[in-house]
């Protein structure tokens, strides 16, 4: 029988292998660095997704200002991030991010028609590749570091790129967020509480005391949804806390999320409405 510590364990890894996926698939807002360049300029207008075949590709505009966007000899050595926000409109979370090393490699004019046919990439990403002053290049890595509320977790690059699903990308996050909006506070504040209490799966990520904005006090924020589960903050008077609720499976549509959300509800006590 697994202990308790080890199946919160699982439930935070499984978590953040999702999140990485997401964020190396097009969620996020990514930058990079070349750091064997002058000056040390971050290219942060980029476009970035996972092809088909699994490679990191990002895409942006030429810019004089911006050496690694104008390069166009050997592979770079690059640190590459991806920071993402809670979808949330009143306020502005940093919900998690994405950090790696690796070796940027522009591809060359003429081959960018033929790897885009079979890439399956976003069409915003193609658009901005095949745009006049456009680029389009791979970044590849071994290792991915997924950094949030719940600390820093190592994984292999294979590993991430495998896991299956992207549930929700970026066209759906916000209709995602949407289903969650239907929800009163106080079957939100009753979701915090319940995963807190043991009486739904999950794990609680931070607990700090905090003077918030008064505005904020007694909101519930939907700081991610993904396909493993919810991260919502809970801020109460001189409180903030953080919390995780577990699905028992994954979602990978709103038809799906709505249904575990209503069970999660339930099960937590708080009458639905």
């Amino acid at each position: 029988m697994q202990s308790n510590h080890t199946v919160q364990a699982d439930t935070l890894r499984e978590r953040s292998l999702s999140l990485a996926r997401r964020l190396l698939a097009g969620a996020g807002r990514a930058s990079l660095v070349a750091y064997d360049l002058a000056p040390l300029v971050e290219a942060g207008a980029l476009s970035h997704g996972l092809s088909a075949h699994g490679d990191l590709v990002v895409a942006c505009l030429t810019d004089r200002e911006i050496p690694v966007t104008t390069w166009n000899s050997t592979p770079l050595r690059v640190r590459l991030d991806v920071v993402k926000e809670a979808p949330e409109w009143e306020v502005r979370i940093t919900a998690c991010a994405v950090h790696l090393l690796g070796e940027l490699e522009w591809l060359a004019g003429d081959l960018i028609e033929d790897y885009l046919t079979e890439a399956a990439l976003d069409p915003q990403l193609v658009e901005l590749a095949t745009a006049p002053g456009g680029r389009l290049g791979v970044v590849r890595s071994d290792r991915v570091l997924v950094h949030d509320i719940a600390g820093v977790l190592p994984f292999a690059y294979d590993e991430v790129v495998e896991c299956r699903g992207s549930y929700p990308d970026p066209d759906q996050e916000w209709t995602a967020r949407e289903v969650l909006g239907q929800l009163p506070v106080a079957q939100l504040t009753g979701l915090a509480y319940a995963v807190a209490s043991g009486f739904v799966p999950g794990v609680t990520l931070s607990v700090r005391d905090e003077a918030a904005c008064p505005h904020t006090e007694g909101h519930v924020f939907v700081v991610d949804v993904d396909r493993s589960g919810l991260t919502l903050m809970s801020v109460d008077l001189g409180r903030v806390s953080v919390h995780f609720v577990a699905f028992d499976r994954v979602v990978e549509n709103d038809n799906e999320l709505a249904d575990r959300i209503g069970q999660l509800v339930e099960a937590s006590g708080v009458a639905l409405t």
